[in-house]
């Protein structure tokens, strides 16, 4: 008896975790600010320097700068920053330097293990720039004509320090159109602009696809520097400029800013090992704790579900209808959050929400492989790099 009132509050306790998650994420995609022209604005053009970091990115970069080339603002610079690319990214950078009087290359060397992930070529580019302004965007995004001009204006408007706009994500292969649902509802959640954007919260976030922030307040904060170590440093940067109490704005824009979240199966499991890894150095109890609850949250209503449909007649009939009703419930609840990130936020065929098994099968096992590994190995690949994780990093989750 006391087995089966377990289960049934473990399934009642899912089942309202879900329902949580859908109307905070409707909550959230229905109040957020989208990034939207500014009616009666007195147009103002600070200088901004675009600063695009690249590693290996032949097959993207092209579109991203030829994106960044038509923005419509009047005064900007673009610092293509190349990070020790083994493919054509430099030639390719040095041919738009030869055609485009707006465009500086940076050619960097990584300064060693002090220095994670993208931050030493973000740097190196901040200090070749001038402008007023600096926007970070990473290689393989893409950007609508208007987006710069229209991000400066809400800076000038409302008096911003910085500003971000959340993309669409754009996924390349199976796997990641199944995972990445899942992977939004929860950062809708977390990372909500209804957080971010609340002056009395100390949460703070940046998207490395594309975010602006002034001279002084980089710079005040402490630049790249600062967050050397951080291996999810766009993220760790919005959180240092929040809590030093400058003013940053989050809003969607999906149909101005494009991503790639994942080129492929392999970079997908490596990017849940970067938020993963975080969160295990920050707090072994915490992401043990964390492992389990994702367990039961993901996987625990596909397996009660389907266990109760193949084996009915061993179990009570009041504990049979009890837990087959809340589990149907919360599957459904699942596809539809899927359904609508799908629709509303990563533009995509909606069939694939429908795959929630094998997403949440995905990022479950890539938290319990951690959980196994990280007291051996805190290590992780990114960008054909292999990275010592350190102990002080800032958690996503």
């Amino acid at each position: 008896m006391i087995f089966y009132l377990l289960i049934i509050s473990i399934t009642a306790g899912v089942f309202s975790t879900w329902v949580y998650l859908l109307f905070f994420m409707m909550k959230s995609l229905a109040q957020s600010p989208r990034l939207e022209r500014i009616n009666n604005y007195k147009n103002q053009f600070p200088r901004v320097s675009i600063i695009v970091p690249a590693r290996n990115e032949e097959k993207y970069i092209r579109k991203c700068v030829d994106s960044l080339l038509k923005q419509d603002y009047p005064d900007f610079e673009i610092i293509l920053v190349n990070d020790e690319s083994s493919d054509k990214t430099l030639e390719i950078m040095e041919q738009y330097k030869k055609s485009n009087y707006r465009i500086k290359v940076v050619n960097v060397n990584h300064p060693g293990d002090d220095w994670i992930g993208k931050n030493w070529a973000c740097y190196q580019g901040y200090l070749q720039s001038n402008g007023k302004l600096l926007l970070f965007t990473d290689a393989d995004s893409y950007h609508s004509e208007n987006t710069m001009y229209l991000a400066v204006q809400n800076i000038n408007h409302y008096s911003l320090d910085a500003i971000t706009v959340m993309p669409r994500l754009l996924c390349n292969d199976f796997f990641t159109h199944v995972t990445l649902p899942l992977l939004t509802t929860f950062l809708h959640t977390k990372f909500s602009p209804l957080k971010v954007n609340d002056a009395k919260s100390k949460l703070g976030y940046f998207f490395g696809s594309y975010f602006i922030i002034k001279r002084e307040t980089y710079e005040e904060v402490g630049s790249h520097a600062a967050v050397k170590h951080e291996i999810i440093e766009d993220g760790a940067l919005g959180k240092k400029v929040k809590e030093e109490n400058f003013r940053i704005k989050m809003v969607r824009g999906e149909s101005y800013v494009q991503a790639i979240w994942a080129r492929n199966s392999s970079e997908l499991f490596n990017a849940i090992d970067r938020l993963v890894i975080t969160i295990f150095k920050e707090n072994r109890v915490k992401s043990t704790l964390l492992s389990i609850g994702l367990f039961f949250l993901l996987i625990f209503p596909f397996v009660m579900f389907f266990m109760l449909l193949v084996l009915p007649v061993i179990v009570p009939s009041g504990f049979y209808f009890v837990v087959l009703l809340f589990t149907g419930i919360t599957l459904f609840i699942l596809i539809l959050t899927n359904f609508i990130q799908l629709s509303s936020t990563l533009l995509s065929n909606r069939i694939y929400s429908i795959g929630g098994i094998i997403g949440a099968t995905i990022i479950v096992s890539r938290f319990f492989l951690r959980l196994l590994i990280s007291n051996r190995k805190s290590i992780v690949k990114w960008r054909d790099r292999f990275y010592k994780i350190p102990s002080n990093q800032s958690a996503p989750l």
